[in-house]
C-alpha cells in the first residue's frame, strides 16, 4: 500500500475520529473493486502508527455514523418497501451542512483532491446493496422508487417517481370546462361542501379523467397536462385532443391501461372519452407543449351572416383566408387573463359550404393558437383580416368544433401503439 497515503491517513486519524467508509471514500478511485475493504485496510495500516488513537466513543467526524445508522434501518425499510410496485431504485441522502463543512476542512487541511463526497458514496453503495437484497435494479436516473434519507433528522422517506400517461380525449358534450375549479368555500383545502375533494362539483374534462388515474395507480394525486384547451361551448371530436396525466407518487405502477380507458369512458356520462393510453417519459410533457403550440388544428365553424350571402362571398372568404397570416390582438373576452399583445397565426386552408341563405359552414385548417371566434366576427377590428370584414356584414358564431389537433404529434413524440 502506498506509504505516502498511509502517512496522510495517520495524520488525519491523529486529529479526527473517522470511520473506515469515510477513510475509503476520501481516497477512493472508480478502479478500486471495493471501497469498504479498501477503507478498512487503509485505516488498519494507519492505526499501527498511532500510539494514542482518537477516543473511539465519538461518532465519525465526517459522516456522524450515517452509514451505520442507515444500515440498521434497512430491515424495517425493506418491509415497508413491499407495498410498492417498482423495478428499479435509487437512494439519496440529505447531508447536514455541518458535515459538508467538516469535509471541506479536512480536504483543505490535508490537501485531498481525490475520492467521493458522502452523498456520492451513500447513493452508490446503498442503491446497489438494497437493490441486490430485493432482486431489483439500481439506477441513478429513470428509476421507479427513491429512498431518501435525512441524515440530520435520521428519517427515511419512500418517494415513488411520477408516471406519465399519454392519450387523447374526445369531448362530446358542451357546457364542460377542461379544468376543475376550486371549491368556492375552501379554495382547495377540502370541506364538507366539496366532499373534501377541494374542487367544486361542476363537471369538467379533468374531473372525469383524473380521479380514475389516481385510484388505479393508488397515487397521491394526478395532474392534467393538455395540448391547449377548448372553450366550454366547443366540442373536440374525431381523434381528440392530446393530453398527458402525471400520476404523482404512485404505489402501483403496473396498471392495465386498456382497462383504465374503459373505466374512464363508462363513468363519464357520455361527455368525455379517452383513447390510446400509453406510458411516456417526463420529457414528453414539455415536448407536447412546444410542438402543439404551433402544430396545425382543423375547426368546423358554423356562422350566421346578418344578410344573405351568395357563393361568390364564400369563394371570396376561401380565397382571401387561404395561405394567409392573421394578425390578432389579444381577444377582448380573454384580456382579463391574457397579456394584451399581437399574435401572428397562419391559416393554411379554408373550405366554405352554404347551409342556408345566411348561414355557412367553414372548415378551417390553421396554426395552433388562432382564436377562431374572433376570426369570424373580427372582435371590433382586433383580428385582421376576418370573415365579417371580407363578407362586409356582421357575423354571429353559431357553433365551433375541433376535428383535428396535431395529427403528427405521436410521430414527433416517437410514440408507437
Amino acid at each position: 500500500m502506498n506509504r505516502e497515503l498511509i502517512i496522510k491517513v495517520t495524520n488525519i486519524l491523529k486529529n479526527y475520529k473517522i470511520c473506515s467508509i469515510c477513510i475509503g471514500r476520501l481516497f477512493y478511485h472508480p478502479s478500486f473493486k471495493n471501497l469498504i475493504k479498501f477503507g478498512k485496510a487503509l485505516k488498519i495500516e494507519a492505526l499501527k502508527n498511532l500510539k494514542e488513537p482518537v477516543k473511539s466513543d465519538r461518532p465519525c467526524y465526517l459522516c456522524n455514523n450515517t452509514f451505520i445508522k442507515f444500515k440498521k434501518e434497512i430491515p424495517s425499510l425493506i418491509s415497508k418497501i413491499q407495498a410498492y410496485e417498482f423495478d428499479s431504485i435509487y437512494t439519496s441522502i440529505k447531508v447536514p451542512k455541518k458535515l459538508i463543512l467538516h469535509e471541506d476542512e479536512i480536504r483543505v487541511r490535508f490537501q485531498i483532491s481525490s475520492g467521493e463526497s458522502i452523498k456520492q458514496t451513500f447513493n452508490r453503495l446503498f442503491s446497489n446493496y438494497i437493490a441486490k437484497k430485493l432482486g431489483k435494479i439500481a439506477k441513478s436516473k429513470d428509476y421507479h422508487l427513491m429512498i431518501s434519507f435525512d441524515a440530520e433528522k435520521n428519517q427515511i422517506e419512500l418517494i415513488p417517481q411520477n408516471i406519465y400517461i399519454y392519450g387523447r380525449y374526445i369531448k362530446s358534450k358542451k357546457g364542460l370546462s377542461q379544468t376543475r375549479s376550486y371549491c368556492y368555500v375552501c379554495y382547495g383545502k377540502g370541506c364538507s361542501e366539496c366532499d373534501y375533494t377541494g374542487y367544486d362539483k361542476a363537471p369538467s374534462v379533468e374531473g372525469y379523467i383524473l380521479p380514475h388515474f389516481t385510484s388505479a395507480f393508488q397515487a397521491q394525486k394526478s395532474i392534467f397536462h393538455a395540448a391547449g384547451r377548448e372553450d366550454i361551448d366547443v366540442l373536440t371530436l374525431n381523434e381528440g385532443r392530446p393530453f398527458i396525466v402525471e400520476v404523482v407518487r404512485p404505489i402501483k405502477r403496473k396498471v392495465n391501461l386498456s382497462e383504465l380507458e374503459k373505466v374512464v369512458n363508462t363513468n363519464s356520462d357520455g361527455a368525455v372519452f379517452v383513447k390510446n393510453l400509453i406510458e411516456v417519459n417526463r420529457d414528453a410533457v414539455k415536448k407536447m407543449t412546444v410542438f402543439t403550440r404551433y402544430d396545425e388544428k382543423t375547426y368546423v365553424l358554423l356562422v350566421e351572416f346578418e344578410k344573405e350571402i351568395g357563393d361568390d362571398i364564400l369563394f371570396k372568404i376561401e380565397k382571401e383566408l387561404t395561405n394567409r397570416v392573421i394578425v390578432q390582438r389579444t381577444p377582448t373576452r380573454v384580456l382579463h387573463r391574457r397579456k394584451d399583445k399581437y399574435r401572428y397565426k397562419m391559416i393554411y386552408d379554408v373550405k366554405a359550404k352554404k347551409i342556408d341563405n345566411n348561414k355557412a359552414e367553414l372548415h378551417i385548417r390553421c396554426q395552433g393558437g388562432l382564436y377562431i371566434k374572433e376570426l369570424a366576427h373580427g372582435d371590433n377590428g382586433r383580428t385582421n383580416p376576418n370573415i365579417a370584414q371580407i363578407a362586409n356584414t356582421n357575423v354571429k358564431v353559431l357553433s365551433l368544433n375541433i376535428i383535428s389537433i396535431a395529427p403528427d404529434l405521436e410521430k414527433k413524440l416517437e410514440i408507437i401503439h
